[in-house]
């Protein structure tokens, strides 16, 4: 949990005076590496200018490369650790709007059965528009709809995938999702699974489309046509005269069903002597 304490001392005129600050906007950007690692970015967008002020803000957990600086350059600080707190002291210069403070966390992450959890509490200072993001890293994305608080965005760049909190004069937040990688032996299962579902219900899909699209084909065909054209499916090639006599046909019903069938673009013959040698056309 990190939150800000603002205690001023302002030296004006060798007066010290107090300058209430007034935070328009209070951005917190969570990017999260791959190996669990959290780069966090605090801003805060005051409502006036300040005076040369001494703040304090103070961080909870394990962090590193901590960076500070505002819209007027570069702000040195001094860090004051007591056991988990670390208490950051710094001037901010005289005319400053906004403040940046960087840091990496090492203990937002936790991993189980490669499903990586991240939680934060917060408590931030009075503003009234509290902006959050989450980038995940690239090749990740989120495991399930359980994601706190519920109001969210799910959004992408692109690249990577995001949440995207926007919170009206919040005065406790806490923050927590889970994600996994893409790449991982469970996101491979969910894909076979999802590929061969697909698979499966194309197949469906179209062996009963062709099955529909036959049954209405057929129906423009006597009994006697579609036992022919059964028969001439089931070898490709076959002699008319064979067929007149497995059908007990005559030579001339046996013609006119297979000009009928040719004229469908379902035959086609080829003369052999006094009889014709059929090929089925699929």
């Amino acid at each position: 949990m990190r939150y800000l304490m603002l205690g001023i001392a302002i030296v004006l005129f060798l007066i010290p005076s107090v300058q209430p600050l007034e935070i328009s906007e209070y951005n917190i950007t969570f990017d999260i590496l791959p190996d669990g690692r959290v780069n966090e970015q605090v801003s805060m967008d005051f409502r006036e200018r300040l005076n040369a002020s001494t703040l304090n803000y103070v961080v909870l957990g394990d962090i590193s490369d901590l960076r500070i600086s505002s819209d007027m350059g570069e702000i040195d600080y001094v860090l004051e650790r007591t056991g988990n707190e670390h208490n950051v002291k710094f001037v901010v210069p005289e005319g400053t709007k906004m403040i940046v403070i960087t840091f990496t966390a090492k203990d937002l992450v936790f991993t189980r059965d490669s499903i990586y959890s991240f939680s934060t509490n917060l408590q931030p200072p009075d503003s009234e528009r509290v902006k959050l993001t989450a980038f995940l890293p690239r090749g990740f994305a989120i495991y399930s709809d359980v994601v706190y608080p519920g109001d969210n965005e799910v959004l992408t760049d692109g690249e990577r995938i995001y949440l995207e909190w926007i919170l009206e004069n919040p005065e406790e937040i806490a923050i927590s999702f889970k994600y996994y990688s893409m790449h991982s032996d469970y996101s491979l299962a969910v894909f076979l699974v999802m590929a061969l579902a697909i698979v499966l219900t194309a197949s469906y899909l179209v062996f009963h489309y062709r099955k529909r699209v036959r049954t209405e084909f057929l129906r423009g065909f006597t009994e006697d046509e579609r036992r022919v054209l059964k028969a001439l499916s089931e070898r490709n090639v076959c002699m008319q005269k064979a067929l007149e006599k497995q059908f007990g046909f005559s030579r001339a019903k046996m013609t006119r069903i297979v000009k009928k069938l040719e004229g469908k673009g379902l035959v086609e013959r080829e003369r052999v002597g006094r009889t014709n040698r059929l090929f089925y056309r699929k």
